[in-house]
């Protein structure tokens, strides 16, 4: 067999191999910088509420579990609120509870279009200039409803993150074991951005 017909079988195999579904679950990453002004009062992050109809029950209390002590560790590092409260405590007269709720969990990695004739037409410059290889898809969709110590509903918020994303051998989410992860952490951080914001009003 010819360098190119052994080229273009690798090649070929690398795509077919490309197509996996995922569920982007963590882990949340720190805030990348401290709010300005905490929220004067403490904060109870309550179990993560996972609502994606495609995970089975035991799919979503294990990333429930897994989310809920990450995004407690992300709220109290970022100081959005002068204190976390942790269970069994209770919340004072001007606390507030905090309640994620992610209805869409959605990560599909799919080869670039312009991978195999690129990398065979370059004779794998393509991959080497970090060229894309795939295109990771992402789908996520979450609530945060912030309700002070009565239970009444003081801040809602509803964010969405729809992208497609070109991923090349060079790139961070390339050989990553936790697709998705910065983006889960993007959609934490603009809830809370959102939700400390109508607090604040």
């Amino acid at each position: 067999m010819t360098f190119p017909k052994l080229l273009a079988a690798g090649l070929l195999s690398l795509v077919l191999t490309g197509c996996v579904s995922f569920t982007p679950s963590g882990p949340i990453g720190l805030p990348e910088r401290i709010v300005e002004q905490s929220i004067p009062a403490g904060a109870m992050v309550k179990d993560v509420v996972i609502s994606d109809p495609r995970l089975n029950e035991n799919q979503r209390r294990n990333i429930s579990n897994v989310l809920t002590t990450q995004i407690a560790q992300h709220v109290e590092r970022g100081e959005y609120f002068e204190r976390v409260i942790s269970f069994p405590a209770k919340l004072g007269e001007q606390d507030v509870e905090l309640q994620f709720e992610f209805s869409s969990l959605k990560g599909k990695r799919t080869p670039h279009p312009g991978y195999f004739p690129g990398a065979l037409l370059t004779l794998t410059v393509w991959i080497w200039v970090n060229g894309p290889i795939y295109v990771d898809k992402y789908d996520l969709a979450a609530e945060l409803t912030i309700r002070d110590a009565s239970g009444k509903q003081v801040a809602v918020s509803q964010k969405t993150l729809q992208l497609n994303q070109n991923t090349g051998l060079w790139d961070a989410d390339y050989f990553s074991t936790s697709l998705g992860a910065r983006q889960l952490t993007q959609l934490v951080e603009d809830l809370l951005q959102d939700g400390t914001r109508q607090l604040q009003h």
